[in-house]
């Protein structure tokens, strides 16, 4: 995020800062303040606050120039004065500026208007989507179960979810693909060929951005047949069509075939236990050259505090309603397991766009 828009989106509602912000409120000492605690209540309020105004448009409405709740009633066809509720809220999580006239703040410009390649407006799909609504609200009851109530969870074969994931997190992946890219590009650039494999590829975008960035490179996106679908276009997008070869399957039991360069691994382990992320790395060394690479793209924590790192502790409990035993597994865990496999010690960068790292790791000699 650009330091503008981070500068002015301090008041929005962002569950890392308000967590970090009300552990230090409460432990204060005096006066301590019962308002922290209120504003976690009232963390799904500012999630649906801000969903509405993603699925109505009102921030394209706003830079179309409508900046009267009138008019941006009138263009999302819906009533004065729920509108100017709406509007007033949004304001208050400090994604509009109210006063003489709404305004977009720097972050909804750069992030919430669809036209744009940062658009994060679909990330609304993968985190407030129908399963966020119906888990949360009975989370003491999937802790008490050990995992997922769901019917059909993040391991069910084609789930239509993937294909709506695929599609949504481009505006999430873009800046990421890019930053794992120019990572590895010291070590890509040396090579006359490059053979990559984006396993659970989704959107397709870390393998295309890499395989694009080098005329050597060929691609294996390795998915179920419908996210596969939905990474064509971007595929076609990045004119590489003709360097590109797909797997339809689950990497657990699908032949990744190879031998590779590179596995991409992106965001993909966190959906497991330890056993069964060992299984897959175990996997993916058998797909490589000695001295291919893999990288793995994760939330990961490297703080013994959850407090100082509070991202992937609140994502574990993503996990703990989507998956049966998956987690945000510590920089160590990966360490071990990676060592485990037949890996080097992986070096570690932080990420783009969000607040993950890259792993990246060298197969040993057999």
């Amino acid at each position: 995020m650009k330091a503008a828009a981070a500068a002015d989106d301090t008041r929005t509602m962002n569950t890392t800062e308000q967590h970090t912000t009300s552990t230090s409120t409460l432990t204060n000492g005096a006066g301590v303040s019962p308002e922290p605690l209120m504003q976690m209540l009232q963390g799904l309020q500012a999630s649906g606050i801000l969903k509405a105004g993603i699925e109505l448009g009102v921030f394209d409405q706003i830079a179309a120039g409508r900046t009267e709740a009138g008019s941006i009633a009138d263009g999302i066809q819906a009533p004065p004065r729920t509108t100017r509720i709406l509007l007033d809220a949004l304001a208050a999580l400090g994604v509009l500026s109210a006063g003489d006239g709404y305004r977009l703040s720097p972050g909804a410009e750069t992030f919430l208007l669809s036209g744009r390649p940062t658009y994060l407006g679909g990330a609304a799909d993968i985190f407030t989507g129908d399963w966020a609504w119906a888990n949360y609200g009975r989370l003491a009851d999937v802790v008490r179960n050990g995992g997922t109530l769901m019917d059909e969870d993040a391991e069910t074969p084609s789930l239509d979810f993937w294909a709506t994931f695929a599609s949504s997190s481009t505006g999430i992946a873009g800046p990421a693909a890019q930053a794992l890219a120019d990572v590895l590009d010291p070590w890509s650039s040396e090579r006359d060929e490059l053979a990559v494999l984006d396993i659970a590829c989704g959107s397709g975008l870390y393998g295309l951005t890499i395989a694009a960035a080098h005329p050597g490179a060929r691609l294996t996106l390795l998915d179920w047949d419908n996210v596969l679908e939905r990474a064509r276009p971007n595929v076609a997008r990045f004119g590489i069509a003709d360097r590109v070869d797909y797997i339809d399957g689950d990497v657990f039991e699908t032949d990744l075939g190879g031998p590779y360069d590179l596995i991409i691994a992106s965001h993909f382990l966190h959906h497991f236990s330890e056993p069964r992320c060992a299984d897959a790395l175990r996997r993916c060394t058998g797909a490589l050259r000695p001295g291919g690479r893999i990288a793995i793209n994760e939330f990961t924590s490297n703080a013994p505090d959850p407090a100082d790192e509070p991202f992937p502790a609140l994502f574990s409990t993503v996990m703990l309603c989507w998956t049966a035993e998956g987690a945000a597994h510590t920089v160590e865990t990966y360490a071990r397991l990676l060592a485990e496999a037949g890996f080097t010690e992986p070096e570690i960068h932080d990420g783009r766009g969000m607040p993950s790292r890259f792993l990246i790791a060298e197969r040993e000699p057999s």
